[in-house]
């Protein structure tokens, strides 16, 4: 059997710290973490992660696999609605709560920065923003309601200082909009109105770079799928499988490299877009819909799935995209 080093001509490198840039193949040895490490190419899969301390369903969620955040939603036992946890890509950690209860309304940004709104309260739906500094929440401008008693059911991408509230429910129900409202931070402003009526579409990206796709919103919504650069929206291909989720938050990442998990009805499929089609993904262990989710926006699309109902779930499954990957190796 060859060795490492007629293969690759050195021997494996023992180094302090992992390259920047490693390739297929390589193979190093880490003195700081004790740990033989390479890079591989791997395919796209979910995995399991670190179980919720409570049961969650229709929370917000927002950024990565390995520095996420997940708050409100419909949380056992306790039947709690304005709870916060944090995630390090193994284990969720309590945080403050939030102020009011919130359940099924938009959510966004990285875990230092979160942005909540929208969201049905213990008295109907609501019209308040709260925002997330990564240990508590404070108020924001008030999102305007869309009917008599507010909303529920809107989407949001962007961060938060420049995010965006998408579509939505009115109360009384079950009146849908194409509204689209921009928030610089303190304010929520009229914005360009999506081609469709949209409710629990999947969205995510920067506010001038973002996508939509699926949803429960009106005729023909729930196959398709919109991209938008901050003025206009521009059809960008049919879902593989229409999924009219009813939910916002099942999806994240950016234009070019978005996927797609769960639905309205509890499913394990899911749905990546790569900036032209959407195609068949990974499929998750668990079915799931009303997750709470990350809010990757740029770059790879690996992220976190978490909660889910029905029944209420606590399981978190995390998703690795197809590609090269720095792993460890060990004997088993």
């Amino acid at each position: 059997m060859a060795t490492y080093k007629e293969n690759h001509g050195n021997n494996i490198p023992i180094v302090s710290s992992d390259p920047s840039n490693p390739i297929v193949g390589e193979v190093w040895y880490n003195t700081a973490t004790n740990v033989l490490k390479g890079q591989v190419q791997l395919t796209a899969a979910f995995s399991s992660g670190g179980d919720i301390p409570q049961t969650v369903q229709g929370g917000g969620g927002g950024g990565t696999k390995t520095a996420g955040w997940i708050a409100g939603g419909l949380q056992y036992p306790g039947n709690t609605k304005n709870k916060t946890w944090t995630y390090d890509g193994s284990t969720w950690t309590a945080g403050n709560n939030i102020p009011a209860n919130y359940f099924i309304g938009g959510s966004t940004g990285p875990d230092s920065a979160g942005l909540l709104f929208d969201g049905i309260g213990s008295y109907g739906p609501g019209t308040a923003t709260y925002h997330w500094d990564g240990t508590n929440w404070t108020a924001g401008g008030a999102l305007p309601a869309i009917g008599p008693g507010g909303n529920s059911y809107t989407s949001g991408a962007g961060t938060q200082t420049a995010a965006l509230c998408i579509g939505g429910i009115g109360d009384p129900p079950p009146a849908k909009v194409d509204r689209v409202l921009d928030y610089d931070g303190s304010a929520w402003t009229s914005g360009n109105s999506t081609p469709l009526t949209t409710a629990g579409t999947a969205a995510d990206g920067p506010n001038a770079a973002a996508w939509i796709a699926g949803g429960d919103g009106g005729p023909g919504m729930s196959g398709k799928s919109f991209t938008y650069d901050s003025s206009s929206w521009t059809a960008s291909g049919d879902l593989n499988a229409a999924c009219p989720q009813g939910v916002a938050g099942n999806g994240w990442g950016s234009t070019t490299d978005a996927i797609m998990a769960g639905g309205a009805s509890p499913t394990t499929s899911s749905q990546t877009y790569d900036g032209t089609s959407w195609a068949n993904g990974a499929s998750m262990s668990t079915a799931r819909a009303q997750s709470s989710m990350c809010s990757a926006q740029t770059g790879s699309s690996n992220g976190f799935v978490a909660g889910a109902s029905p029944p209420i779930h606590d399981e978190t499954e995390e998703y690795q995209a197809a590609g090269p990957a720095t792993v460890s190796i060990t004997s088993s």
